[in-house]
């Protein structure tokens, strides 16, 4: 990616984990430009797509904007750029609800410094980042009410067996 911005070491280093055949794509045929979207321009995009999952951050990241990659994934012939697209958003908005999600449950470790000086360390928790992850969570299966109520009376019942389960 001669003509794109290099990957920070530790987004660099969680691509050897991702199934990047999986992103493969033709890539769109459009007219050389030395500003353009070039091929590796194009499978920059996409690689930053699957690291952070938004559209903005991943063509900033090549130096290009948000506007000029939806009108680029519009083009004839972007069918497969369109695929890998969707693929690589998917694989990004699930990394960063997951990051999310475990920074809200596990907190996130802040440094206390005194006169210039680390002395300790301590866990703080973000409740609106808990909130905002618990909204990305998909709605639990429904189970229909019948099977819900005859769990409750099989509980109940191996809890206090042979009493009533409706004297509760």
């Amino acid at each position: 990616m001669a003509d794109s911005r290099l990957l920070p070491p530790r987004l660099a280093a969680i691509l050897e984990d991702l199934p990047l055949h999986e992103l493969a794509f033709v890539p769109v045929p459009v007219k050389a430009r030395r500003d353009g979207w070039t091929t590796p321009r194009q499978q920059g995009f996409i690689l930053r797509l699957a690291l952070l999952g938004g559209v903005a951050a991943a063509a900033r990241g090549v130096g290009k904007s948000r506007e000029s990659a939806y009108r680029l994934r519009g083009h004839s012939g972007a069918a497969s750029f369109a695929a890998a697209w969707d693929r690589a958003q998917g694989w990004g908005q699930s990394r960063a609800s997951d990051i999310g999600t475990e920074r809200a449950i596990l907190g996130e470790v802040r440094g206390i410094y005194y006169r210039g000086r680390k002395v300790g360390v301590e866990v703080r928790h973000d409740n609106r980042l808990l909130m905002a992850a618990m909204r990305a969570m998909p709605e639990p299966p429904a189970i229909p009410y019948e099977e819900e109520l005859a769990e409750y009376r099989r509980l109940l019942d191996a809890l206090h067996p042979g009493r009533d389960p409706d004297a509760y």
